[in-house]
């Protein structure tokens, strides 16, 4: 992170968003592919494990935007608009549903879910105007989602 201070966030390309994603994010999802192998024996895929954490920050980039820009910090990249950044979260949410979809039943699984299935929800209401899911959403999100093998979201998105 020291890094991104000293370059004060700075974000010019598709390829330093990358990057910053993979720093935040990306490496979370690679310790939680150590982590799951560590504790069950659960193999992943490291690369879907990247794009699963990558596409929960680019959530948050999009969710925190306009406090973001508040205090003079932009995370999209130079040029780039909210659906090419929302394109970009769907490209590696797609990737997170992939490799929660090789996931065995339990723990890992269980706790692999929650975060994919309100970051697809938290989509869904960035694209309907709002900035955040209500808390009736998520209690029934949860409650849906424990209830059942695989996220609970409607058909994903194709990046329209």
């Amino acid at each position: 992170m020291a890094e991104w201070v000293g370059l004060q966030w700075t974000i010019d390309t598709q390829s330093d968003l990358d990057r910053y994603t993979f720093d935040v994010a990306g490496v979370v999802g690679l310790l939680l592919s150590d982590l799951w192998a560590w504790f069950d024996g659960t193999a992943t895929d490291r690369s879907l494990a990247v794009g699963f954490g990558r596409g929960l920050q680019a959530i948050n980039i999009l969710q925190n935007r306009e406090e973001d820009l508040a205090r003079n910090i932009d995370f999209f990249p130079t040029g780039w608009s909210g659906p090419q950044v929302r394109d970009y979260a769907v490209r590696n949410l797609n990737a997170g549903d992939l490799y929660v979809a090789h996931l065995p039943p339990g723990p890992v699984l269980d706790f692999c879910k929650v975060p994919l299935t309100l970051a697809w929800a938290t989509l869904d209401a960035l694209g309907q105007g709002r900035t955040k899911l209500t808390r009736h959403e998520v209690a029934h999100l949860l409650g849906t989602t424990m209830h059942r093998g695989r996220p609970t979201q409607a058909p994903r998105h194709d990046g329209d």
